[in-house]
């Protein structure tokens, strides 16, 4: 028996929006316009520096500057907007309720607090590793537990949005195969998954490194492993 759930229909689109549903992907459309604007600002910085007529930031702050504009534009802005798009394409397009939404907005908060926590890392101004935080450079360990907690965040989304094609499914909520763009959404989040497995296989060791509790991780092996994540979270897109 299918649960009684809230919707509304938009005026203009006519598409049918769950209420959970709705505030989740405005909530995460939000966030990844914010980091978009911050990264846009920031990449300011970065030009007007690079200009030499300009040369406007000293090098430290150069650094920290382009390593919060190379993050918060190639990880939390993509991201972030991908979730809202998983939400978007699985209730919404497909008319049924969204799964487990409770924790859904557990995910996006640590989204959140995990992209905060990252920021405010850099912009104490000990954590300028660049988007690539190759090591032997070191970071403080907020700046990969925001990470971390980012990342478990996006994935447990990806799982809300591969429940939410079960209950679509098991409630009849559409007919034949799932449209195209829900299809394009699906392949997004098994490359999601990959890049936050990715991520998560560099990136627990490292704040490990940088508590103290490992010696060294190999500059080689955290290079190959680290890259599943950076070029995977690009091809979201």
């Amino acid at each position: 028996m299918a649960i009684a759930t809230t919707y509304r229909t938009c005026p203009r689109s006519g598409l049918q929006f769950e209420a959970n549903a709705e505030k989740l992907i405005t909530a995460n459309a939000v966030a990844a316009v914010v980091f978009l604007l911050i990264g846009g600002v920031l990449a300011l910085g970065v030009a007007l520096t690079r200009w030499p007529a300009v040369h406007w930031l000293p090098a430290d702050t150069f650094y920290m500057v382009l390593t919060a504009h190379g993050i918060d534009m190639l990880i939390f802005w993509i991201i972030f907007f991908e979730m809202a798009v998983l939400i978007f394409a699985s209730s919404t397009l497909l008319r049924c309720r969204l799964a487990m939404p409770k924790l859904a907005w557990v995910a996006s908060i640590l989204m959140v607090i995990g992209a905060i926590m990252t920021n405010v890392a850099i912009f104490q101004g000990e954590s300028s590793v660049m988007f690539t935080s190759y090591v032997p450079m070191q970071a403080k360990p907020h700046f990969y537990l925001g990470l971390i907690l980012f990342a478990v965040g996006a994935l447990l989304i990806c799982f809300i949005f591969l429940g939410t094609l079960v209950v679509a499914k098991a409630e009849k909520t559409y007919e034949g195969s799932i449209p195209l763009v829900t299809f394009g959404a699906l392949t997004a989040c098994i490359i999601a998954i990959f890049t936050i497995a990715g991520g998560a296989v560099i990136l627990i060791p490292t704040l490990l490194w940088s508590l103290g509790y490992i010696r060294e991780i190999d500059t080689l092996m955290y290079r190959v492993v680290w890259w599943a994540m950076g070029h995977s979270s690009q091809q979201i897109n």
